[in-house]
């Protein structure tokens, strides 16, 4: 009975930007660490805020808010994190990082990301020309000029077009959201494609996510989903980190103060007496690979 858990939307800027919030989001680090549950995090490698003029990418090294957070992630890979790529910018237009989408999606009313024709698939000359493949390779070459590897790939708000979709699979083989062509399977799926093992792997969340604007309902919803699921069905939800923020109270010459009782914990602390065990994503998918290959 297996469990995994990803920190969302983590960006050098808006509720991460700050040295008291990055220091804040390692104590939820600590605190997965001490209990030993592995866990993933989605990296928005840029952070945009267009109202604010206010543009930080992992890759500048000369931008002091940019080196704090490539520290605090390299902290949070020591402490058991699979980083992942979130988007390059997890925005388009005027739209702000982390809000926006990336890419083309239907019924876009404003700041619409750009489709790829079908043409972008005719080959690899066309897809590495594509839109999606550009911000994909942006989003990589920033993590690699940081000094971090990307373990897998999460499209903003699980959304991109059919081409995109496919561009988008044939440059990461292993994608962390619900598989759009599968979209209730509570279990790893995989698709055929282009990528460097001729599959995609999807690694779902179907107990989705804690709204800040629900978070009683929605630690509840989690709790009683997880009572109905079979043990083969993967107890895979997501968690904005700054929702825990409120509880952890930062000491000058102590440690964080992390309150107990808070969604988070109350959420892990729920999955465990119900023995489901918390796993690594590549752990996961290496272990489903074997049994497939048997």
């Amino acid at each position: 009975m297996k469990a995994l858990l990803r920190l969302e939307d983590i960006g050098p800027g808006g509720y991460y930007e700050t040295t008291e919030s990055q220091l804040k989001l390692r104590a939820v680090a600590d605190y997965l660490y001490m209990q030993k549950i592995p866990f993933h995090v989605a990296v928005i490698s840029r952070f945009i805020n267009p109202e604010l003029q206010y543009d930080c990418t992992i890759s500048n090294p000369f931008d002091p808010v940019s080196v704090r957070f490539v520290e605090t992630l390299q902290a949070l890979r020591t402490r058991g994190a699979s980083l992942g790529i979130h988007g390059y910018t997890h925005q388009y237009g005027q739209s702000v990082s982390g809000e926006g989408f990336e890419f083309a999606y239907p019924d876009c009313l404003k700041d619409c990301p750009p489709d790829d024709p079908k043409s972008s698939l005719s080959d690899s000359l066309h897809i590495q020309r594509s839109y999606a493949y550009g911000r994909f390779h942006m989003a990589l070459s920033a993590f690699q000029t940081a000094g971090l590897r990307p373990d897998w790939f999460e499209t903003p708000h699980y959304a991109a077009s059919e081409v995109q979709r496919k561009i988008l699979e044939a440059c990461s083989w292993l994608i962390y959201e619900n598989n759009p062509h599968d979209p209730t399977n509570r279990q790893v799926t995989y698709q055929t494609a282009a990528s460097i093992v001729g599959r995609t792997y999807y690694v779902p969340t179907p107990l989705g996510y804690v709204s800040s604007d629900a978070v009683e309902q929605d630690v509840t919803r989690i709790m009683n989903q997880v009572s109905q699921y079979e043990e083969t069905d993967l107890a895979s939800f997501f968690y904005h980190p700054f929702l825990e923020f409120p509880y952890i109270h930062i000491r000058k010459y102590a440690p964080p103060y992390y309150e107990e009782r808070t969604p988070l914990k109350r959420l892990i602390h729920d999955m465990l007496s119900k023995e489901r065990r918390f796993v690594n994503i590549q752990d996961l998918i290496y272990s489903f690979m074997s049994s497939q290959s048997v």
